[in-house]
């Protein structure tokens, strides 16, 4: 069985960020829904699901300012499209989405290809996010496509998840040990003798460590009692009648259909696999 886990507002902003000097109604839902064929017909997935971000409580509580760095505008009506995106997916096309209101996209992922999904099932993560490079090394037949490049991420030989902790997340506002960059941090990563004794030669570098590391290691879910899932629906001719609704008309042309349609007609409820 193959298992597709799509990282949703990753793929989300990706389609937005396409959009780049277009402008015009659903510009952002009308890309989004184009690149999503794509990869479902790359797969062929048994199951696919589509995982939302809640709020990252625990990580907020550890660290107040963690992504306090990021940006965000609506300038090109973004939110609202997000919205329609989401309830598109809900509302018509055949997945399980599915969203924790006290845990990131990433950390419900983690709890699929860790303990929902049966080891011996092949996971396919859909995200330009690196971070979920420690599953492909923790979670037995995980693989992460990377849908900018097109391409498979690969491992390294060191725990990824301690050599993000070495030398920090910039993106999520994790700061690292002043001092380590990439290659020093894969040297501490590979030798854990070296680490400590870098921690005994570095004050407070240790603390800022096991910080970081609780912050950047994803692990299966620890409640898993106020889940947010919705099943999807197999009657795809539902997704003709929203693309025809919102005038998407280069996907409902009797040929465009047909290709589009395709690749989610054999797709299955994988409900089963959501809770462990």
């Amino acid at each position: 069985m193959k298992h597709l886990i799509l990282d949703a507002n990753n793929l989300i902003f990706r389609a937005r960020h396409s959009c780049y000097r277009r402008n015009y109604e659903n510009v952002i839902v009308h890309a989004f829904f184009r690149s999503l064929k794509p990869i479902i017909e790359k797969f062929s997935p048994d199951y696919v699901y589509f995982v939302l971000d809640g709020k990252p409580q625990a990580r907020l509580d550890m660290l107040p300012e963690y992504k306090a760095n990021r940006t965000y505008h609506d300038k090109d009506n973004f939110g609202s499209q997000r919205k329609e995106i989401i309830k598109i997916i809900r509302g018509v096309f055949p997945f399980v989405t599915i969203r924790h209101p006290l845990a990131e996209a990433d950390d419900v992922i983690a709890h699929l290809a860790l303990a929902s999904i049966p080891a011996d099932h092949e996971k396919i993560i859909v995200s330009s996010d690196t971070d979920f490079i420690q599953l492909c090394q923790d979670a037995p037949l995980t693989q992460l496509y990377n849908p900018i490049s097109k391409s498979f991420r690969g491992a390294p030989s060191y725990p990824y998840a301690i050599w993000k902790a070495l030398r920090g997340d910039s993106a999520d506002n994790i700061a690292g040990i002043r001092g380590i960059g990439n290659k020093r941090a894969a040297i501490l990563a590979a030798d854990e003798n070296a680490r400590e004794q870098f921690f005994v030669q570095r004050s407070g570098a240790k603390k800022t460590f096991e910080r970081n590391v609780e912050l950047i290691t994803l692990s299966k879910l620890n409640d898993t009692s106020p889940l947010q899932i919705s099943w999807g629906n197999e009657d795809i001719s539902q997704i003709f009648e929203t693309f025809t609704s919102l005038g998407f008309k280069s996907m409902i042309t009797e040929k465009a259909w047909k290709k589009y349609s395709t690749p989610f007609e054999d797709l299955s409820d994988g409900s089963q696999y959501i809770i462990s």
